[in-house]
């Protein structure tokens, strides 16, 4: 990412990911949320019990403006979105404001009290004012997205794969037998030589 100016006075807000990124050129609204849900059981007498804090995504919403004539250089916004093009910042910033969030992929959002990674986009709103001009208002919503990954253990002692594989096999046999016990049998095929000799006892009674 572009744009870290911890050093002096100025900070840059941005966003972005791999595919591109996003600085403001000003903050209107910036608000950080951070919340966690207290569960609650009910018992017989009294009052909940509550004995457990779970921890909720963190939360983002910026509100911020583009234009096309910012303050600082475009040597100075070098690696910025069609930073270099004065006059035409606007629009490719609309453009890709709605292009994040259809790829939906996780982005990093750089403000002055926090970096925050792996941040989805859920709403993206950009109303348009006569009072704005041509500069580009627009508010991001974030949250943080947590990603699982699978873990292989060991199994415990005096369990081996091919018992476990045994037992599976013999669950399995069960249940098929089980599956087929209320199935109609097919009849016994009668002997062609039976029906012969039964056809012949008739015609000599």
């Amino acid at each position: 990412m572009i744009g870290l100016y911890f050093g002096g006075q100025v900070f840059q807000t941005e966003f972005g990911n791999f595919y591109g990124n996003i600085e403001l050129d000003a903050v209107l609204e910036e608000v950080h949320e951070w919340t966690a849900d207290a569960t609650s059981n009910p018992v017989e007498l009294g009052a909940p019990v509550t004995d457990h804090i779970i921890e909720t995504a963190d939360k983002l919403r910026l509100r911020g403006l583009v234009t096309d004539t910012p303050i600082r250089t475009s040597q100075e916004l070098s690696g910025v979105l069609n930073a270099g093009a004065i006059g035409t910042r606007t629009q490719p910033v609309f453009d890709f404001l709605h292009e994040l969030i259809k790829l939906k992929e996780p982005v990093i959002v750089y403000t002055k009290h926090r970096i925050y990674e792996d941040m989805a986009i859920t709403a993206v709103t950009v109303p348009r004012a006569a009072g704005n001009g041509e500069a580009l208002e627009f508010t991001v919503e974030f949250i943080h997205i947590r990603k699982v990954s699978t873990q292989l253990v060991n199994l415990p002692k005096g369990i081996s794969v091919k018992k476990t594989a045994k037992a599976s096999k013999a669950t399995g046999n069960k249940a098929e037998a089980q599956k087929n016990g209320g199935a109609k049998q097919a009849p016994e095929k009668v002997p062609s030589s039976t029906i012969q000799r039964t056809l012949d006892a008739f015609r000599n009674f």
